[in-house]
């Protein structure tokens, strides 16, 4: 059992910047281009670009427990979007408490879903306990479309405020595409432009004596894709046609991702809002910036509209880095990793940004990419994994596998190498028996690494008794 720890317990840092974490919902890493997302591209070309980052976890909770932990849901105990909230020892060792610890002014604003509220709650009260418990300081909490019909959340009250939150569940409960979207007029009145003005009014109201951690989680582009009218952009004939459609479903599967586009066009605009704030608070210079998602949406590919796989639509996240430490580092400015990436990998990155170390009491998987990019080898890594339920996926540069033991074993076999669309299931075919007996071999390294201790001397009597001696 890992040792509880001390909520008071002090740290010296300084010159310590600020971190902000755009965290989205559904958001595809292929979507991050120049013409499509200018203001993300732009903060890609300002700094490094991770090309190959995948979710610890295709789903939400499991997923952003894992960020916040810096470890797997094996590890943290949830996994699926209905579990209760990981244990206290867990909850007073997130990355946020370490920073609050550190001298931190802490905030979240938008969605967490790092526990679930039954309908008829008031999950503004809530939050000022049961969130803030997880290491926050200030928080502004939202809950996904659909869960606000009959709970209440910081942006419901917004709407009661102003006489709309009926015409908002009115729609809601008959909604089609085009009553949502044209539901109001003014951007700060749908979900996502809520969150982006309260983020707003954080950076601008924050105090520069001391450095702030400011997680703008955002609600899209996990459907329903509805976005304000006034910023359609993308029609249904726009959109690409990918060797994974299914013909029958285009005219639907086309539709649909015109709506996605348009809503991740909307946050591409909102982060380009907040880095401008950033910039007029005279704070961007020293604030690391990080952009990603929680999981990936398979969008309608082999006819799939959901999380919860493990195709590249779906486990693989967008991962930019930017900002303070690298943005003005000719080495690393504009960067195309396309090293292995977790966001496990953000828990000892931002302590490591902060100045501060490491928990002494716990293996965490994740890496310092910060180190990792100024040339510590130590760091680079062979293979990176996910897992849902009873499913493990293993990727190495070449190769993804998944494995199920209660679905029989072996279930994917991909050579990304040869097959990036992953239409050729090699899974327990002649001839791949060593690749294949490899990748299951790295999970289960993995997994004793990171389970089995002991201490020094009942190691070395192990070892000598498994070698012979």
């Amino acid at each position: 059992m890992e040792a509880t720890v001390e909520i008071n317990q002090p740290y010296i840092e300084t010159n310590q910047p600020n971190i902000v974490f755009i965290l989205t919902d559904h958001f595809r890493r292929d979507t991050i281009r120049s013409e499509t997302t200018p203001n993300l591209s732009r903060l890609a070309r300002e700094g490094v670009n991770f090309q190959a980052a995948y979710t610890a976890s295709p789903l939400c909770q499991p997923a952003r427990n894992a960020i916040i932990a810096g470890k797997y849901n094996f590890q943290t105990g949830i996994c699926g979007n209905s579990s209760p909230p990981f244990n206290e020892v867990l909850r007073h060792d997130t990355f946020m408490w370490h920073l609050k610890r550190g001298g931190y002014a802490t905030a979240m604003i938008g969605k967490h879903h790092y526990m679930g509220f039954l309908p008829g709650t008031d999950a503004v009260e809530l939050a000022q306990e049961a969130v803030k418990d997880y290491g926050f300081d200030h928080v502004v909490q939202v809950l996904d479309d659909y869960e606000n019909w009959k709970t209440t959340d910081a942006y419901t009250r917004h709407l009661e405020s102003k006489g709309l939150l009926q015409q908002l569940r009115d729609r809601f409960a008959n909604w089609d595409h085009g009553n949502l979207i044209h539901c109001f007029s003014d951007e700060g009145d749908t979900v996502d432009g809520f969150v982006r003005n309260q983020a707003l009014a954080y950076i601008k109201e924050a105090s520069t004596d001391q450095p702030f951690y400011l997680n703008v989680s955002f609600v899209g582009p996990h459907p329903p894709y509805w976005y304000p009218a006034s910023c359609e952009t993308y029609k249904p004939e726009d959109m690409p046609v990918t060797p994974r459609d299914i013909p029958a479903e285009r005219e639907t599967t086309a539709f649909n991702r015109a709506a996605y586009m348009n809503r991740c066009a909307v946050l591409d605009r909102y982060v380009g809002d907040l880095v401008a704030a950033l910039k007029a608070k005279g704070v961007y210079d020293n604030t690391l910036i990080l952009f990603s998602s929680d999981h990936g949406d398979m969008l309608g590919e082999f006819g799939i509209w959901d999380k919860r796989y493990f195709y590249e639509p779906s486990a693989g996240i967008p991962f930019i880095l930017s900002g303070f430490g690298i943005s003005g580092d000719n080495l690393h400015r504009g960067r195309l990793d396309r090293s292995l990436v977790s966001n496990l990998d953000i828990y000892p990155t931002f302590l490591a940004a902060a100045g501060i170390d490491m928990p002494e009491s716990s293996k965490r998987p994740g890496i310092n990419l910060l180190a990792k990019l100024n040339g510590n080898d130590r760091l680079k890594r062979r293979a990176v994994f996910s897992e849902l339920g009873t499913a493990v996926m293993v990727r190495t540069g070449t190769w993804k596998l998944v494995y199920d033991p209660q679905a029989g074993g072996i279930q994917y076999l991909f050579n990304l190498a040869n097959d990036p669309n992953e239409e050729t299931n090699l899974a327990n075919l002649p001839g791949y028996e060593a690749v294949s007996l490899d990748l299951v071999s790295l999970i289960l390294n993995e997994r004793i690494r990171l389970t089995q201790y002991a201490h020094l001397k009942e190691e070395q009597r192990v070892m000598r008794i498994s070698v012979g001696y």
